[in-house]
């Protein structure tokens, strides 16, 4: 894996201040409904909050948007020869503890692809394919064992455990405040969800 770039994890790095800001951007932004979530685009207003962050490095963002979800989403990729790398800003968790992003460690080299199970599911963006991702050979770094127990019983059981199978990672709580930045070629979904809803700001660096 020495082309896939390392998972960190901020804590406390975003105001609350700040927080306030993007969301009140978030409700008087004109959101457009998908598949499974509501987004919003990320407009200059919000490029102007994040310019002197300690973290972010505006210069090297080529889009962001927020979005607004109540179930899981799928394992999916983000990756497109301009989109390398993404940052995931929590903004908000409604009616329930904090989710997580699952940051898996297996990768896919390939534009980017949403796994759909059994469900046949077309995504504005996102290739969206049946199967899992073990059932692909572009997958990178697959275990070929069951996935973790801790990881599948505590993060992953909303859906069977043969779905997740050869998958491995880490999962980082979605806490508003915190920044989740990782490689764009990753497999990464939402865990289970026993809020009513969550909102963040997905950022991808060129």
């Amino acid at each position: 894996m020495d082309n896939i770039i390392k998972d960190v994890y901020y804590n406390n790095v975003v105001s609350s201040d700040l927080l306030n800001s993007l969301i009140e951007i978030y409700n008087n932004s004109k959101e457009y409904d998908t598949k499974s979530m509501k987004k919003a685009p990320g407009t200059d207003a919000v490029l102007d909050l994040l310019e002197s962050h300690s973290v972010i490095e505006i210069d090297k963002i080529k889009t962001c948007h927020f979005y607004k979800h109540k179930v899981p989403y799928y394992p999916h990729t983000d990756f497109r020869n301009d989109e390398i790398q993404n940052l995931v800003v929590p903004l908000e968790v409604e009616g329930g503890p904090n989710p997580s992003l699952i940051v898996f460690d297996q990768y896919f080299e390939e534009p980017s692809v949403t796994w759909t199970f059994r469900e046949n599911v077309k995504f504005k963006v996102n290739t969206g394919v049946k199967g899992r991702p073990c059932d692909f050979n572009e997958v990178k770094g697959l275990t070929n064992n069951p996935i973790e127990k801790e990881l599948y019983n505590n993060f992953l059981y909303h859906y069977p455990e043969k779905h997740w199978f050869g998958l491995s990672g880490k999962a980082y709580e979605f806490l508003p405040g915190s920044i989740i930045q990782f490689d764009s070629k990753k497999i990464h979904c939402t865990s289970a969800m026993k809020c009513s809803t969550k909102l963040g700001l997905t950022i991808r660096y060129n």
